[in-house]
């Protein structure tokens, strides 16, 4: 009977502390409750870089990976549409669900995306054709062939407008000038710049 009374004696103790271990949980829970917290928001306000607001003068960079294609990226650097002027960044984000942001100040907003599709054609990634575009000095990937196809995506889009350039700088332009690089197309940008 010595083992019996012994295997009750410490059920019971192992009872008493389970017992003991849930009463002093609930205690602690119930001072936990009662502080003063305020409740969650239904929804948080965005962080002050998602608040930033776009305006006429923001710089909008949008970068697209090619990982398949030994890290190619290509990069459109452009101010923001009419629609997008007064945006939030939170508002650009929603809007473009693929992209992620990478830098937000009120100059300059990029984001970038990774995209699993066949690498571009090497013309875009090794010529760039300076041209106009919406009445303004632009860059784009690639350059135009016989047909006056073959031209990429907007590589950059200026602030200058093609009323300020010299007319043969404009008759040039409004043809495109294909040069090899972003380099050229750099150098070409500062000649016309009145």
């Amino acid at each position: 009977m010595g083992l019996g009374r012994r295997q009750a004696v410490a059920a019971t103790l192992v009872a008493v502390a389970i017992l003991g271990g849930v009463a002093a949980g609930a205690y602690w829970w119930r001072l936990d409750a009662g502080r003063d917290e305020p409740a969650p928001a239904a929804r948080k306000p965005a962080p002050p870089v998602r608040a930033t607001t776009l305006t006429a003068e923001t710089r909008l960079v949008e970068r697209t990976r090619y990982p398949a294609c030994r890290g190619v990226v290509l990069e459109t650097e452009r101010p923001p549409t009419a629609l997008e002027a007064g945006w939030h960044v939170a508002d650009l984000l929603r809007s473009r669900d693929t992209w992620r942001l990478v830098e937000a100040t009120p100059d300059r907003v990029v984001l970038e995306r990774e995209v699993r599709e066949p690498c571009p054609p090497q013309a875009w990634l090794r010529y760039r054709t300076v041209g106009l575009h919406q009445g303004r000095v632009a860059v784009f990937y690639g350059r135009p062939d016989d047909k006056g196809d073959g031209l990429g995506p907007l590589r950059l889009l200026t602030t200058v407008p093609e009323e300020r350039l010299l007319p043969g700088d404009r008759r040039r332009l409004e043809r495109g000038m294909v040069v090899e690089g972003e380099a050229e197309a750099w150098h070409v940008l500062e000649s016309l710049t009145p």
